[in-house]
């Protein structure tokens, strides 16, 4: 044992100056920690390095205890533990070092002679840190290491085992990164001994990171040989390094070399290189370049020039610092003074761990409080009673702590910057902010070349090989390097030009391939469609849609007024001509249009008499800007109540004010005129848009298909021109909405709308517009049509919002921003003002809708006798209406209205406010509902009946006939066998990735699609919709329908419909790259039992063998076919035998519980089967036809529509 403690009194220098840092801090006395190492202080070829490991630890120790720091003229440093109430104890280290052979019994049992002699904590030996850390962690010391090689150790997670240095197994990957990425070295020899543990590690580790990561970085670059071998191959072979690893490179033709071993091994390598005078790119040394004398035994700064080698810390690193030693050139120069020699990175890196356990030490009293005044190391670390300690928020921990327990959680959390480099240490107590240097040799001296925040030269690679000097060549008049630039220079321009114009003819090629697919998803010919009836004009120029059938779907046909097809001579609205129509002109048609006028394209339009139109409002123009007045005048005239016609925005032609006549006759100006050419601006762009190309058209259009809101019309396509329709207008195919227009509804006396189908149809045309609104790219024109004629209804009296297309232009082309002369003061942003608009027209037709039971004809009778004291104040609604709605809405209901008709358009709410302001307003709504009817109990009975009947429908829909009377007297309904019918069974292909690729709300999207157009099918065959669970779809035959001679036909087609559908339908509609649906189908025949199962949320389920074979015929189906067993084959055989036809076997396939059973592949014949579109019950059905009659609204459902060929007659 030799101790190497050194007490400040030894030295008087120590003594006096330890005496002047008491006399000035006044510290309360010391504490000596012992430190214990077991480190031989001879050299040893198996044993490398502890000497150098013992002389740092001694530095750092004798330092610290002289308090001698690094500052200018060597000021005192020192390092005290105080505590939380001031008091200071000044930290003292007895370093002791326990000599020991490199054998690891010997070392064993000197380190359990340390622990017994009560030293505090070890500075380990990484030769031996695999028992040395077990007996450490056993005895519950800390054991800190300094050096690498110990990344297994760590990996045990050991309590009590630290350590500074970082992985070896890092170490080549920077350089070896640099090689790869360089792209001129490819070929790569790595050779390594296996008697030195840290080049086996550092070696295998480069070659599992070049094989593993780099090969993938760049696939040129790959290891061609691995040499590995012991000190016996070395001492059995005569210039092993020359004649065994050179020969081996040269052999591999390699182009860099990698190699692990020791000072010497290094040293012969590049010797042999040199000798050769072989080229490499890079040559890769462990250890050896970093001793002082190896430039010179290689034979000098030529033969070492631009060898590689790893390190983890240099005198020349930069960036690095701390406050005891300094800069790492202060700690070699500290190094030097006591040693007479430079340090290397085992001497500064078992100083840094002497300073890391110090400063540890340090920071774990900070919130303690000593107990005694004066304690040696053993009570504060190993006595419960002798500290008391409080958390960070200055309450009393619950247990006492240890202090030996402080001081590792300190050094746990420590994370401090030394001049060895960062200390921070990850749950496995190891150094992760360690970074190790490459240094490369360069003109005879290291250089730290990575990492870049710590270089002090570039890194230079690969080595440039010597070439002679050659003889300057000209060509012509310049010189050969000049001349190929001016070469290059024109080949290049040459090769952009090229580039250019093959990029521009790209383009123009993806523009034709992206016109062609709009084309092809929204185009439709015209005998694509089974035309049911045409659209017709309406008496006011207005048009009402047309139906028909396009792929087994009922679609809307809209003629595209509001457009106009550049080329044609459209039917475009001329403002000028209306203003000339005579007074009673629109009031007295009784068919077609009038002589000299052209017809009427906007239905907002088609009734607009400027001159009738009596103003009578009291308007201040400070707080209406134009876009309302705009808005007002359009809304003048229509006999949506009374609201329509109270405004007149007619401009003054006389003077500077608009004239405002009151009843009286006399005029009164009320506001400035704004300039007159505002006023021929805005109605221009109000009403004539002017003429679109086609490929403009199909742009709107693909914007309204890409929409996708449950109260917005979902848009098919477009058709060009329909050859029987008398205007040449593009038609818009749209969703059929089996009850039309809202305003029809409202004028049928037979369909009653009350107020909660009312409040629905406000709601959704409020969430609509919310949504229309809320879009930016791009922004939207007013959406919503005068007289709400753009509302639609469907079957189930929910409201959905055609969008007009000129509203989809947006900013570019619908309601311009006016030049800043034309603008009004205070004038709003373009899309507030387009969005007020819509609240207004929002607001008076559901005012209308409110109080539609008021008879529309007698309240445009009177409305020019309407006077400004009738007016509710600053709104454009009557004072009656404003009175009805209270009554009958309720007061919260017609506060909203009378913002949303408020004359001034900044005291409007938004549409995202009216939705929530309706959902609000919903329960008073029908509070004042039910104590209205209350009033009127004699229409209860009417009420009753009519939501029994609907109750009944929905309840029909979903079971069987049987089984929904049995329901319906609340009954359990028993089970009924069906003998035999056909079943369906369907999945989408790929469904999996496609919920991977998309939204929830676009899966949705996708099934809703895809099913509503299987449930049409299945109606119109009369086949009964099972369920649907994912994308899973289930249909059965001959169930809620006897059909026992049709069912396996029906199935047979309606299996086609569906394919054909699903083929028809886009995955996603805004990801047209995600392509179509397809799905794989399996049908099976044969009995089965129906059943309810269940008392919460009843279903009606199948039952039987045949359910689980037609599933299993669907599960072994493939892409786009549809697979049945032979039962289903020899029924079809017998009811479409053209379909049976063109089956095809596909042999005995294995089903799961069947055992073999025979399928066959059904595909459509040429000639469909014409039966399949009704649920007849004949028993001899042959097929259909189209009568000569065509009743004009009805559907393909409609028995007039067909008639039914029976034995080759005719059944109408």
């Amino acid at each position: 044992m030799v101790p190497s403690w050194r007490p400040c009194w030894a030295s008087p220098l120590g003594c006096l100056l330890v005496l002047l840092a008491c006399g000035a801090d006044e510290p309360s006395g010391s504490i000596v920690f012992k430190l214990g190492t077991v480190l031989q202080e001879t050299f040893s070829a198996q044993c490398p390095g502890t000497i150098a490991m013992h002389l740092g630890h001694k530095l750092a120790t004798d330092r610290l205890n002289e308090g001698i720091g690094h500052g200018e003229g060597g000021h005192v440093t020192e390092l005290f533990v105080k505590d939380a109430q001031g008091s200071r104890h000044r930290i003292f280290f007895n370093y002791t070092r326990y000599e020991a052979s490199c054998d690891e019994g010997e070392h064993s049992a000197q380190v359990e002679r340390a622990i017994g002699d009560g030293a505090h904590f070890l500075l380990g030996n990484t030769h031996f840190a695999f028992t040395e850390s077990a007996i450490a962690n056993n005895a519950q010391r800390l054991v800190h290491y300094c050096c690498p090689d110990t990344d297994e150790l760590f990996d045990l997670d050991y309590k009590y085992v630290y350590g500074v240095a970082g992985s070896v197994k890092k170490d080549t990957h920077q350089a070896l990164t640099a090689m790869a990425l360089d792209g001129s070295i490819r070929r790569l020899f790595v050779y390594y001994t296996e008697d030195f543990r840290y080049a086996t590690v550092t070696c295998t580790a480069a070659i599992e990171h070049t094989t593993s990561m780099l090969s993938q970085l760049n696939p040129d670059f790959k290891i061609v040989s691995v040499m590995k071998y012991s000190s016996q191959n070395v001492t059995s072979a005569a210039n092993f390094f020359d004649s065994v690893v050179a020969e081996e490179a040269v052999r591999a033709e390699a182009d860099a070399v990698v190699g692990c071993d020791g000072q010497d091994a290094g040293i012969q390598t590049a010797k042999a290189f040199a000798r050769r005078k072989y080229y490499l790119k890079a040559l890769f040394l462990t250890w050896a370049p970093l001793h002082s004398g190896f430039v010179s035994s290689v034979g000098g700064p030529e033969a070492a020039n631009h060898i590689l080698t790893v390190a983890h810390w240099h005198p020349i690193a930069r960036g690095l610092a701390d406050t005891f030693f300094g800069t790492p050139v202060e700690y070699a120069a500290a190094f030097e003074k006591e040693h007479g020699f430079q340090p290397d990175q085992l001497h500064a890196v078992a100083s840094a761990t002497v300073l890391s356990l110090a400063w540890a030490i340090q920071a774990a009293f900070e919130r303690c409080t000593f107990v005694k005044p004066s304690m040696d190391a053993a009570s504060l670390l190993f006595d419960p009673n002798a500290i008391e300690c409080v958390d960070s928020l200055g309450a009393p921990l619950p247990q006492k702590p240890i202090g030996y327990d402080l001081v590792l959680k300190s050094l746990a959390a420590q994370s401090v910057t030394t001049f060895f480099g960062k200390i921070e240490f990850n749950r496995f107590r190891r150094n992760i902010a360690a970074r190790p240097l490459i240094i490369q040799v360069q003109s005879g001296v290291n250089q730290v070349v990575l990492p870049l925040e710590q270089a002090s030269k570039k890194l230079i690679m690969p080595v440039p090989r010597p070439v002679p000097p050659e003889k300057t060549d000209r060509i012509g008049v310049l010189e050969k390097d000049n001349f190929i630039a001016v070469v290059v220079v024109v080949v290049m321009s040459a090769l952009l030009l090229l580039a250019a114009v093959l990029l521009f003819g790209m383009f123009r090629r993806m523009r034709r391939q992206h016109a062609n697919r709009v084309k092809s998803l929204l185009v439709i010919p015209p005998e694509h469609l089974q035309i049911i009836n045409l659209p017709v004009r309406l008496l006011d120029g207005s048009w009402e849609s047309g139906k028909a059938i396009l792929r087994n779907s009922l679609v809307a046909l809209e003629p595209l007024s509001e457009v106009m097809l550049a080329g044609t001579s459209g039917d475009s609205f001329n403002l000028s001509k209306a203003r000339k129509i005579p007074e009673n002109a629109l009031s007295s048609f009784d068919g077609g249009t009038p002589s000299g006028h052209g017809p009427i394209s906007r239905p907002e339009a088609s009734s607009l008499d400027w001159k009738n139109c009596e103003p009578i409002v009291d308007i201040d123009m400070e707080t209406v800007n134009g876009q309302d007045l705009n808005h007002l005048k359009r809304t003048c005239s229509g006999d949506l109540g009374t609201a329509p016609n109270l405004l007149n925005m007619r401009p003054s032609m006389q003077g500077s004010d608009v004239a405002s006549v009151g009843n009286d006759g006399s005029q009164h100006n009320r506001f400035p005129q704004p300039p007159s050419r505002f006023w021929k601006k805005q109605n221009q762009q109000s009403f004539h848009g002017g003429a679109l190309s086609c490929s403009q058209i199909l742009d709107l259009v693909l914007r309204a298909r890409t929409l996708q809101h449950p109260s917005v019309v979902p848009v098919t396509g477009i058709v060009w021109s329909l050859p029987d329709l008398l205007s040449d207008a593009p038609v818009l195919v749209t969703e059929c909405q089996e009850l039309g227009t809202l305003a029809s509804v409202m004028d049928n006396q037979t369909i009653e709308l009350d107020f909660v189908k009312q409040l629905d149809i406000a709601k959704d045309l409020a969430s609509a517009l919310a949504y229309l609104h809320a879009q930016d790219n791009p922004q939207l024109g007013p959406a919503l049509p005068n007289k709400l004629c753009g509302v639609l209804l469907n079957k189930h009296c929910r409201a959905k919002l055609r969008v007009p297309l000129t509203a989809l232009q947006g900013s570019q082309n619908v309601m311009k921003t006016h030049k800043q002369e034309s603008m009004l003061p205070g004038m709003m942003r373009e899309a507030d003002q387009h969005e007020l608009a819509d609240v207004c027209q929002f607001g008076m037709g559901v005012a209308c809708l409110f109080t539609a039971d008021r008879s529309s004809t007698s309240q445009t009778a009177s409305s020019n006798a309407i006077g400004m004291q009738q007016m509710v104040e600053g709104c454009a609604l009557a004072r009656t209406q404003f009175h009805e709605l209270q009554f009958t809405r309720g007061p919260g209901m017609a506060q909203l209205l009378r913002e949303c008709c408020a004359l001034d358009a900044r005291k409007r709410p938004c549409f995202t406010q009216i939705c929530k302001r309706l959902e609000d307003a919903e329960l008073e709504m029908i509070r004042v509902a039910q104590q209205a009817a209350c009033q009127h109990s004699h229409s209860a009975p009417q009420l009753h009946l009519h939501n029994k009947q609907s109750a009944d429908k929905l309840l029909y829909e979903l079971f069987p006939a049987k089984v929904a009377e049995a329901l319906k007297n609340g009954q359990f309904p028993d089970p009924e066998p069906y003998p035999c019918v056909s079943l369906f069974f369907s999945d989408i292909v790929g469904y999996t990735d496609i919920c991977s690729k998309l939204a929830t709300q676009h899966v949705m999207d996708m099934l809703h699609r895809l099913y509503s157009r299987f449930d049409d099918l299945a109606t119109e065959r009369g086949l009964f919709k099972v369920e649907t669970i994912g994308d899973a779809y289930m249909c059965a035959g001959n169930l809620r329908h006897p059909q026992p001679d049709t069912h396996a036909a029906l199935m047979a087609d309606f299996a086609f419909g569906c394919c054909a559908a699903a083929n028809e339908e886009p995955v996603c509609l805004s990801r047209p790259d995600m392509g179509f649906i397809h799905i794989r189908v399996g049908i099976h025949a044969g009995p089965v039992t129906g059943a309810v199962v269940g008392t919460l949320n009843r279903r009606f389920c199948l039952f039987g063998d045949c359910v689980n074979v037609a599933s299993r015929m669907e599960s072994t189906s493939t892409k786009d076919h549809i697979q049945c067993s032979a039962v289903f084959q020899e029924l079809l055989q017998q009811q479409w035998p053209e379909a049976a036809g063109t089956a095809q076997p596909q042999g005995e396939r294995a089903i799961k519980g069947k055992g073999n059973m025979k399928t066959f592949f059904l595909y459509p014949p040429s000639k469909p089967w014409a039966c399949g579109n009704l649920p007849l019950d004949s028993g001899h059905l042959k097929g259909l036809r189209l009568t000569g009659r065509h009743p004009g609204r009805s559907s393909l459902r409609d028995m007039h529509d067909l008639e039914c060929v029976v034995e080759g007659q005719a059944l109408v």
